[in-house]
């Protein structure tokens, strides 16, 4: 085996885990299927003040902040 035989072959076992990896994460953290920019359903009206926003960057790179409430 030659030298450049055995790189090639600690790329390839690389490239497999990164793989391996990727399919691990979007099993557990999958791709929404779109955003809205209006809510259909309830027509509850939300408390005044939120306790805070969680920031979410959105598909097309931006960023929005989510209030939440207790």
């Amino acid at each position: 085996m030659a030298y450049s035989d055995g790189i090639l072959s600690t790329l390839q076992l690389g490239v497999r885990a990164m793989n391996d990896l990727r399919l691990a994460i979007t099993a557990i953290f999958p791709q929404t299927g779109g955003t809205a920019t209006s809510a259909t359903g309830g027509a509850a009206t939300l408390p005044p003040n939120p306790v805070g926003f969680i920031v979410v960057t959105l598909p097309d790179g931006t960023s929005a902040k989510v209030p939440y409430y207790s």
